[in-house]
This record gives structure tokens, sequence and C-alpha cells, in this order.
């Protein structure tokens, strides 16, 4: 997508749902899919890309298996944190648009909650 009259290449991971439970996960370095977002392998470079691909494919553990465009950030106290551009994925990496407090899986750090909100739903209200 040109940007400034240049080609900007994003990152990208693979992205797929786990056979055994369903389970939203992600390629990671080691060649083995997790859950945790922030340690799937990104790629950058189209032979990079190409290689995420083809090993994300051949892979007999999940079906679905694409990749998505990220921004991957730098925090100084927590390293790197993954985030999918697309709504949808990140839907998919860090559970339901509804408080944090019923998500399916774990938040992570880099979503903070105003404490009156979270004071509120520990209350019940």
């Amino acid at each position: 997508m040109p940007r400034n009259g240049a080609m900007v290449m994003s990152a990208q991971i693979a992205t797929a749902n786990r056979l055994l439970d369903g389970a939203v996960v992600f390629l990671g370095y080691d060649g083995q899919w997790t859950r945790a977002i922030d340690e799937a392998r990104v790629a950058e470079r189209d032979d990079d890309i190409a290689e995420l691909q083809a090993e994300a494919t051949a892979s007999e553990e999940c079906v679905g298996t694409y990749l998505i465009d990220v921004d991957v950030r730098s925090a100084e106290v927590s390293g790197r944190f993954i985030r999918p551009t697309k709504y949808r994925e990140r839907i998919r990496a860090f559970g339901p648009t509804t408080h944090p407090s019923f998500a399916t899986k774990l938040v992570p750090e880099h979503f903070e909650m105003r404490a009156d909100v979270s004071t509120a739903f520990a209350a019940g209200i």
C-alpha cells in the first residue's frame, strides 16, 4: 500500500484455529502454536513472509491458517507487544469487545482500564 509515494510493507504473523480445542493461535519462533500473540513470529520481508506462510499451512494441528498484518511496538518495561491492524483480528487475539473482566483470555498489559471502571465492576455495579 503506497504511503507518501513509497511502498510500505507491514509486519505479518500467522494465525489459525487449533483443532484440539478451536482456540485462536499464533505461530511462534520455535515453530509451535501459541495462544499469546506477543510470542508470535513476525515476518517483514517477502522471503520471510513466504516461509512463514508455508510453515503455517503445513501444520496438521491447526485449520484456517492465514497471515495478518500487525504493528509491533516496544514498551520499555514489558518488552515487545503485537497489535493486529484490523479490528476483527484484535477481537480474535484479545477476546470479546466487552469489559476486560468478562474476557475469555487474559488481557495484555498494554490494555489498561481506568481505575473507576474496574472499581465499578469489582463492586458488582
